[in-house]
């Protein structure tokens, strides 16, 4: 018997994924790693819900903070729940709707069943997320693949991350057990009543406004460069290429030629033709000396010199970025960038 907890899509023009933290410690094998974007606000959508279910059934819903969710690109989407459910939204603010109606962002709303939500394109960032109690997946029977249920886009010919998601497309999740005709009743949106417990002082300022600068790690090559070719990288402006995706952001010299004196000699170019292994926030520096950053959907194997890498807790900002916004780059040392990451995931997990 078909189960009727799930989220149909009645309409799309964006773009749309089913994201968690992605599959861990699986690139070995050759798969990317894939996941949320903006981890930052995926895990803060996420435990609105955890702490609106600790709230009212005096538990802590642990799993909760890890559930996929629905990344949302560049908004313009519709979606009906087919019964009730609580739900949270958080990311970039695509002025959303429930029933004709605007909510705010950043909070959690119990739906019922029929409710529409409606979100239209942000008029800044990239990315939306909208999570479910219980998390949500394209198939009912669907299992978690390598430990995660994110989808990524060059890999859904392997049939293994479900289907790409279009109108008509339902998002299943598990019967919210906690939602009581009374419980329903007195926190329904349509009595104008909205469920927040977990608030950080203003989320949206995690953000960068036009420009944000990127701490790096350095790489043994940047560190072989002479001190002025160091000093050159740092200073220059950049800006984000309109062909940055998941895959990578790509970055173009703002408002100037490539210049003929180049900051990566050939020599030591020359010394990092081999292909290896790459990670997240990978700094890369082909020849045209335009960087590329490598984001979630990245290969697991590339041959480009690499620079350094950056903290994640910077990515997690970039991700949300548009193409023509400004980049500049910062040194920094691994310590530093471990702590705000432990500092970072200490909030949400």
């Amino acid at each position: 018997m078909m189960t009727t907890n799930y989220l149909e899509i009645l309409a799309i023009n964006g773009k749309a994924s089913i994201q968690d933290i992605g599959r861990l410690n699986t690139q070995h094998l050759g798969f990317s790693v894939s996941g949320a974007a903006d981890e930052h606000a995926y895990l803060y959508a996420n435990k609105l819900i955890a702490d609106h279910y600790r709230k009212i059934a005096a538990s802590d819903e642990s799993t909760q903070k890890k559930c996929p969710a629905l990344e949302i690109t560049l908004g313009q989407i519709t979606l009906r729940a087919n019964t009730a459910c609580t739900v949270a939204i958080a990311g970039a603010d695509c002025q959303v709707k429930l029933n004709e109606t605007l909510i705010s962002n950043w909070q959690c709303y119990q739906l019922q069943a029929g409710d529409i939500i409606d979100f239209a394109m942000p008029k800044s960032g990239l990315h939306s997320y909208l999570a479910v109690m219980g998390g949500v997946k394209g198939d009912e029977k669907q299992q978690a693949w390598l430990s995660s249920f994110a989808q990524t886009e060059n890999e859904m010919a392997l049939n293994v991350i479900g289907n790409k998601l279009k109108a008509g497309s339902k998002l299943f999740f598990p019967k919210q057990e906690l939602l009581t005709a009374t419980t329903a009743q007195k926190q329904s949106l349509k009595s104008s009543k909205q469920l927040t417990f977990f608030e950080p002082n203003a989320p949206e300022l995690f953000y960068p406004q036009s420009q944000i600068t990127l701490r790096f790690i350095a790489s043994t090559l940047f560190l072989q460069f002479p001190p002025k070719k160091q000093s050159a990288f740092l200073a220059t402006n950049y800006v984000i290429s309109p062909d940055s995706n998941r895959m990578g952001y790509r970055l173009a010299l703002k408002n100037r030629p490539i210049p003929k004196n180049k900051i990566l000699a050939d020599k030591l170019r020359e010394n990092c033709v081999l292909s290896k292994p790459v990670t997240y926030g990978m700094i890369q520096f082909p020849t045209n000396e335009q960087p590329i950053i490598l984001m979630k959907e990245r290969q697991t194997m590339g041959g480009y010199p690499v620079l350094g890498s950056i903290m994640q807790t910077d990515l997690f900002r970039l991700s949300q970025m548009r193409p023509g916004q400004g980049v500049t780059f910062s040194l920094t040392n691994y310590q530093q960038a471990q702590q705000q990451l432990q500092a970072f995931y200490k909030k949400f997990i």
